[in-house]
């Protein structure tokens, strides 16, 4: 199970997230594996812009968790898509982009995957 105060501990051994960048912790409970990521806000506003627009239009045939899955599957190369996708999931349940950005630059973000369920949120502080 995933632990805040644990990759709290982890980050903290990390430099500082830059100015306009985004930190993404990404877990996989099936495999005990934990990847970190720094990209750029502006990219992943495009790349999330980009996903839901792919949702919307029909031309993703897969359901958002069963992605983020198929690409965990793959390996680290494919953290960017992950945290695109991991966006994507966020704005469904939230539902404006904005502020969904508003959440994503209050801390560090994590998705976290279980068998039974992909969640998107921050790491507690």
């Amino acid at each position: 199970m995933f632990d805040d105060a644990a990759a709290r501990r982890y980050l903290a051994g990390l430099a500082p997230v830059a100015t306009g960048s985004v930190r993404w912790l990404i877990y996989d409970h099936d495999r005990q594996w934990v990847s970190v990521v720094d990209g750029s806000l502006a990219s992943l506003r495009q790349d999330c812009a980009q996903v839901l627009s792919a949702s919307a239009a029909g031309q993703a045939t897969e359901s958002l968790a069963d992605a983020i899955r198929a690409f965990l599957a793959e390996g680290a190369a494919c953290t960017p898509q992950i945290v695109a996708l991991s966006c994507a999931v966020l704005m469904q349940s939230v539902g404006d982009l904005d502020a969904v950005f508003a959440q994503i630059q209050s801390g560090v973000m994590a998705t976290l995957v279980y068998a039974e369920d992909v969640v998107v949120r921050p790491v507690a502080a």
